[in-house]
């Protein structure tokens, strides 16, 4: 199977976000906490968001140092390893102050690699 090409990668990053965005619009703490498929849905593109993020070479990572890479890569592997204590509050955290302040950066760092 052919490997995808790292903006590709970048991209799919991105599109998660805006999900999340969308799906959790409107929604309180409480409200995402009692709509199980919407919990579910954010915690999923979390992780597809720090998969995205392995893919990426460590040479365009280095050249991007304002991205927090491993700490996309971290939140990844421990929502998929500690899948039954995944924390909601972390997830609804994650979506609602971490992922917003990356798509500028993810945009910027699309704009201006060769």
């Amino acid at each position: 199977m052919p490997r995808r090409a790292w903006r590709l990668r970048v991209e799919d990053i991105l599109a998660p976000i805006e999900r999340i965005h969308r799906y959790i619009a409107g929604m309180t703490y409480d409200d995402f906490c009692a709509d199980e498929r919407t919990a579910d849905a954010v915690i999923r593109h979390i992780e597809i968001i720090g998969e995205a993020a392995r893919h990426v070479p460590s040479n365009v990572q280095a050249r991007h140092l304002h991205v927090p890479w491993r700490h996309m890569r971290d939140m990844r592997n421990a929502l998929i390893h500690d899948y039954a204590d995944v924390s909601l509050s972390i997830a609804w955290d994650t979506a609602q102050h971490d992922l917003p302040p990356l798509v500028p950066l993810i945009t910027e760092m699309l704009r201006v690699e060769p």
